[in-house]
């Protein structure tokens, strides 16, 4: 039993004449007829009787057709909601706090410019990943290594990580900064578990070396303000520096030996239906790959 053959049902039942419910149905007869049939087949019970060469519903078809009539009008009500999620119901996108404060300015403006609904997330990636995970996000816009292995991820961009220091601070006049020269100062850092957090961890655990930060924080701004007074050091996104309230008062080095980056991806379940919305959004994000912003 399918949705065509119910709907052939009540067009016959309606008009009780193969030949007109063909005609409306943009059908042959034989069609008609033959889809009466097997529905009737199906069910194993006839739900017209033929006196003649009339056709009309006998009392089986008549329940019948107050069932299907109901049927129908959810049905219709499900395919309205439907394309209503398809094109109105707002995309719920998920991002985490460094590219919440410096791509999403970017990209959301045009993209609700464009009419598309969204309603976005900002939180940590931790908690950006648990809420994909539970469906309750339809994307999300990572940064660092997503370590989730039934997860799409798409990078488009990445930023550059630097040591920042205050501008009267003795490493301010190097023009790189060594392992040792890090780890001897102070340190004012990312928690651990964030992307910026794991870019040094990983990148100290190949030296052999590990930090002990002075101070913790998930806010990079507070992190900033401390390395701005010059009582020890922090290791940051270098635009986010750059375009701090404390740019005149920081500088940024690369490490001596490496320069480090973290990509920035797109994520999301690998079999999440997508709406036009969300490929709408993704086609915004291929653009910034190709420089295009």
């Amino acid at each position: 039993m399918n949705i065509r053959q119910l709907e052939l049902f009540m067009t016959v039942a309606e008009v009780e004449n193969m030949t007109e419910a063909a005609n409306r149905s943009f059908i042959s007869q034989p069609a008609v007829s033959q889809t009466i049939h097997e529905l009737e087949e199906e069910i194993g019970v006839r739900l017209f009787d033929r006196p003649g060469r009339a056709i009309e519903l006998n009392p089986a078809g008549k329940a019948f057709y107050q069932r299907v009539k109901h049927f129908l009008q959810e049905y219709q009500e499900l395919e309205d909601f439907a394309e209503y999620l398809e094109k109105q119901a707002p995309m719920k996108l998920g991002a985490n706090l460094t590219i919440a404060n410096f791509w999403l300015p970017e990209i959301i403006p045009p993209f609700l410019q464009q009419g598309h609904q969204v309603e976005i997330l900002a939180d940590t990636a931790e908690r950006i990943l648990q809420a994909l995970r539970n469906q309750e996000l339809d994307l999300a816009l990572l940064e660092g290594t997503v370590g989730e292995k039934d997860l799409i991820v798409e990078p488009f961009d990445q930023y550059e990580l630097m040591v920042v220091v205050a501008v009267d601070h003795p490493l301010a006049q190097n023009e790189t900064v060594t392992v040792e020269e890090f780890l001897h100062y102070p340190l004012f850092l990312r928690e651990k578990g964030s992307a910026i957090r794991d870019t040094l961890d990983s990148w100290l655990q190949l030296q052999q070396k590990q930090a002990s930060p002075t101070m913790s924080s998930i806010n990079s701004p507070a992190l900033l303000a401390m390395t701005a007074t010059g009582t020890g050091i922090t290791f940051l996104p270098e635009r986010l520096a750059q375009e701090s309230i404390y740019r005149e008062r920081v500088c940024c080095l690369p490490f001596e030996d490496q320069r480090l980056y973290n990509q920035i991806q797109l994520v999301y379940q690998p079999k999440h239906l997508f709406t036009a919305t969300m490929k709408a959004f993704r086609e915004r994000i291929h653009l910034i790959k190709k420089g295009e912003k």
